[in-house]
């Protein structure tokens, strides 16, 4: 498997792993169901993969010397921005803290699916 390739399936885990953390969130915000033990397991795991999707993609740049498609570098380092957003409002937000990280991850997978449509060939 080359580069490229992981590239793309780490791109498919991030997208999966954002919308579960982010349909949990609500869950939990709705108080729908009740265990949070594991939801911030969810979370961190989906956001170390953005982190390995970016590494991932610098290394394809440094390796391959591609062409930058601007686009796709803007929604992917977005990403990372909107993390430390989350991390950063966590304990400025009181009781809404499920509802912050469930909407944060949906809109980190809408940045990858984007990112993703606008990849670099």
């Amino acid at each position: 498997m080359g580069l490229r390739d992981l590239h793309n399936t780490v791109a498919f885990f991030l997208i999966f792993t954002n919308a579960i953390a982010g349909f949990w969130g609500i869950l939990l915000d709705r108080r729908s169901i009740q265990s949070t033990r594991f939801f911030w397991v969810a979370i961190i795991a989906a956001q170390i993969i953005v982190f390995v999707q970016a590494i991932i993609g610098v290394a394809i740049q440094s390796k391959e010397n591609v062409e930058p498609n601007d686009f796709h570098y803007l929604y992917g380092f977005s990403m990372i921005i909107a993390i430390a957003l989350l991390y950063g409002y966590r304990n400025t937000i009181g009781n809404k803290k499920f509802l912050l990280y469930g909407l944060g991850s949906f809109f980190i997978m809408g940045l990858g699916i984007r990112a993703m449509f606008l990849g670099t060939t």
